[in-house]
């Protein structure tokens, strides 16, 4: 068994390699970096270099990226969030083109997996979010496939996102 972990647990600082040192010696062997530009600032191209070459010489895998969550730059204070069933179709292009900038890290930073919520918390259920996300998903995995990335639908506290309806979206989505 893989043991791994998220960096959300330094969600409140800037990740570095000493952060990731200290988690490759609590016996991790796997980390999940959370994408929160006041946290792992996907945007920022040493930031990717100075994580990337500790990966390269380090103990651990980077294995998956969790998805942002928000569009503003520091995670703490919240801001808009990313969400890729808004009603809105301008808002879901938008939260797409943020989470696409994060998956591109995979061209100089290889990961595997991209953690992906669909909708908020609280996020009630509607015909016309269900066919955004289909349409969101099915537009993200067309990004991620090229650059090794495979997208992983969290289950969250919504009407979109139970298991049961998880389902439902994998299995309408084309293969």
């Amino acid at each position: 068994m893989l043991r791994a972990v998220s960096s959300y647990v330094y969600i409140k600082q800037r990740l570095h390699p000493g952060m990731l040192d200290t988690l490759a010696r609590g016996g991790a062997q796997a980390v999940e970096l959370f994408a929160a530009r006041g946290h792992f600032n996907y945007h920022d191209k040493e930031h990717i270099k100075e994580l990337g070459g500790w990966f390269k010489s380090g103990p651990m895998e980077f294995h998956s990226m969790h998805s942002p969550i928000y569009m503003s730059n520091d995670f703490r204070s919240g801001g808009m969030p990313l969400n890729i069933v808004d009603n809105d179709k301008r808002n879901r292009i938008d939260a797409m083109d943020e989470i696409k900038r994060a998956i591109e890290v995979a061209e100089s930073l290889p990961f595997r997996f991209l953690v992906q919520h669909v909708g908020r918390t609280d996020e009630a259920d509607d015909p016309r979010k269900f066919e955004a996300a289909l349409s969101s998903v099915e537009h993200l995995r067309a990004f991620a496939r090229p650059l090794g990335v495979t997208l992983l639908l969290e289950n969250t506290p919504n009407d979109l996102a139970t298991p049961e309806r998880l389902k439902e979206l994998l299995t309408a989505l084309p293969t």
